[in-house]
């Protein structure tokens, strides 16, 4: 166990103390602070075992009223580039039978619930694929995706297809991997084996401008029987860029490392995180939009915090390049406002009230901003609430601005 000092923030960490096995085979450390630093501890495990912990610890009772800022509800306008599911355990797994094909907008997709399983022929080419192991299969015809075009796709043996290799075939699903691998990929990503004898295959099939690329009742890693096999296909139609996914049955198991199925997809290159997609209601009720880029909602962040006879510092980030107008508001109350649909603001909120309003020009995708508190007592454990907004050209929506998330500044004296 490490502890650091973290004035310089995470990029530039101080040790300050260091221990292992000080007590038995657990770890005790004591270091010296300073009231409204920042410190990061650090845990490590024995031969690189990883899992959860608990940390102990105590220190002097000091006195006086910390100040904090807690983040309240959500900004706008968020575009995903990207969409997954996460089923773990596998026996989550619930679209069983089901499909959904991503049918190109140029840029972006939309899933809707559509897509046949075709069987593989008797022709089918069955895959050399190994445990955790891909091979790249030539097309008859490229096929378009939204980025580029493929004459070849790469094929994990672990329920995923690429663009091209560069992925590798991890066998643990990670939704960090799918949204920062360098490749495009389509994923129904579990811990699969096909090469366990009597387990099943992957195959691949071309029938006109549709190449069919099968998990034919193939194992769970460490499976042992038909109940350990899934099978399930993705469809590359080179004629008109979309890619169905097809489910027919899926092992609840896990296998021998218990991993769940993880199911997306996401453009090659680093994307932000989407909320996480429930397939089965977004199938049943409309349909998954994928966008051509992200776009990150207007955020506002708590730079220091809220202590009497200092600056409380915020930063407003993710202003788009079409911004032109800011506001800063402050307000002594919480509306709470989750949608602002009533005035022309779908999916924005609003979480400060109107009290004060300070404008400003955007000059970038960021803005520093502040609120100097008064050195008085009576202020300690006050709330004020903040937020941001800024105006667009063209206007995204029928006000013409979007707004940030809010923040909760309980007034403290350290």
């Amino acid at each position: 166990m490490e502890v650091f000092d973290g004035a310089g923030g995470c990029g530039a960490l101080t040790s300050i103390g260091c221990n292992d096995d000080t007590c038995g085979l657990q770890s005790s450390v004591s270091v010296p602070v300073t009231t409204g630093s920042t410190y990061y501890i650090r845990v490590g495990g024995y031969a690189g075992d990883t899992g959860t912990f608990t940390l102990n610890i105590n220190g002097p009772i000091g006195s006086g009223t910390v100040g904090t800022a807690t983040s309240l509800g959500a900004g706008c306008i968020a575009k995903y580039a990207s969409f997954f599911e996460n089923f773990d355990p596998a026996s989550a797994f619930d679209v069983n039978g089901a499909a959904v094909t991503l049918f190109p907008t140029l840029p972006g997709y939309v899933g809707v619930a559509v897509g046949t399983f075709q069987a593989p022929s008797a022709g089918a080419t069955v895959l050399a694929l190994g445990d955790d192991d891909e091979v790249t299969q030539p097309l008859a015809m490229a096929f378009p995706y939204d980025g580029g075009s493929a004459t070849a796709l790469t094929i994990c043996s672990n329920g995923f297809v690429s663009v091209n290799s560069g992925n590798g075939s991890n066998y643990v699903p990670s939704v960090s991997e799918l949204l920062n691998d360098p490749e495009t990929s389509w994923r129904c990503w579990h811990d699969f084996n096909p090469s366990i004898t009597a387990g099943g295959r992957v195959k691949f099939e071309e029938v006109g401008p549709i190449a069919y690329i099968t998990w034919d009742g193939v194992w769970d890693y460490g499976g042992t029987s038909v109940a350990d096999a899934s099978t399930f296909q993705f469809q590359f139609d080179s004629s008109n860029g979309s890619v169905a996914y097809v489910w027919q049955n899926m092992s609840p198991n896990g296998g021998l490392t218990g991993t769940g199925f993880l199911v997306g997809y996401s453009p090659g290159g680093v994307s932000a995180t989407p909320p996480q997609t429930d397939i089965s209601v977004a199938l049943s009720s409309s349909s998954i939009t994928v966008e051509g880029v992200d776009l990150l909602p207007l955020s506002l962040l708590s730079t220091t915090r809220p202590v009497t006879g200092t600056t409380w510092n915020m930063s407003t980030g993710n202003i788009p390049g079409t911004g032109v107008i800011g506001v800063e508001i402050l307000g002594l109350t919480n509306p709470g406002i989750p949608d602002l649909s009533i005035i022309g603001m779908p999916t924005c909120g609003l979480f400060a009230s109107l009290d004060v309003l300070n404008v400003f020009l955007v000059t970038g995708p960021s803005h520093s901003w502040g609120l100097a508190i008064p050195a008085a007592a009576s202020l300690v454990n006050q709330h004020v609430f903040a937020s941001s907004a800024v105006f667009q050209v063209p206007p995204v929506n029928a006000f013409g601005a979007i707004s940030s998330n809010g923040l909760d500044g309980k007034i403290g004296d350290l």
